[in-house]
């Protein structure tokens, strides 16, 4: 993606900005962001635009704390999908990939790096196992025409 131009506006977005995004996209949908600011009268690029509506302004997402059910669902994603925010904010409804990375940053990863060093830290009998090796045999030599079968010689 390309970067914000010189001269377009950079920083945090004002209410009336916001506003004007909100009334944008409510006439004309979502989609087509290089055509956004232009529409809403907006000095902001393209991609600012986009990134504001998406995780701060679209109507269906949820703030506020996590439910206990998706810190969760969060840990065991994570578990599963590593840091592959998208995807993983994909399965919370509600919540955006950005969110539910800060949320990992700054409350999960230390617990969870601690729950994982305590798992190794657990003893562990673990029995030795003696591999087996395959004996090697020789059969007896046979005239390749005759109808009798090979033999195993011992």
């Amino acid at each position: 993606m390309e970067s914000c131009l010189q001269g377009l506006r950079k920083g945090a977005w004002s209410s009336d900005e916001d506003d004007l995004l909100r009334k944008c996209i409510h006439k004309h949908g979502e989609g087509k962001w290089h055509q956004v600011p232009l529409r809403a009268g907006l000095n902001r690029c393209r991609k600012s635009c986009r990134l504001r509506w998406l995780n701060y302004l679209k109507p269906n997402i949820k703030r506020g704390e996590f439910a206990e059910d998706e810190v969760d669902l969060i840990l065991r994603l994570h578990k599963l999908l590593g840091n592959r925010w998208s995807l993983i904010a994909g399965r919370i409804p509600g919540r955006t990939a950005n969110d539910v990375k800060n949320y990992w940053n700054t409350r999960l990863r230390k617990k969870n790096e601690s729950n994982s060093l305590r798992s190794k830290n657990e003893t562990k009998t673990i029995r030795k196992v003696k591999p087996i090796k395959p004996q090697p045999q020789a059969f007896k030599n046979i005239n390749k025409y005759s109808e009798e079968r090979p033999t195993i010689v011992k």
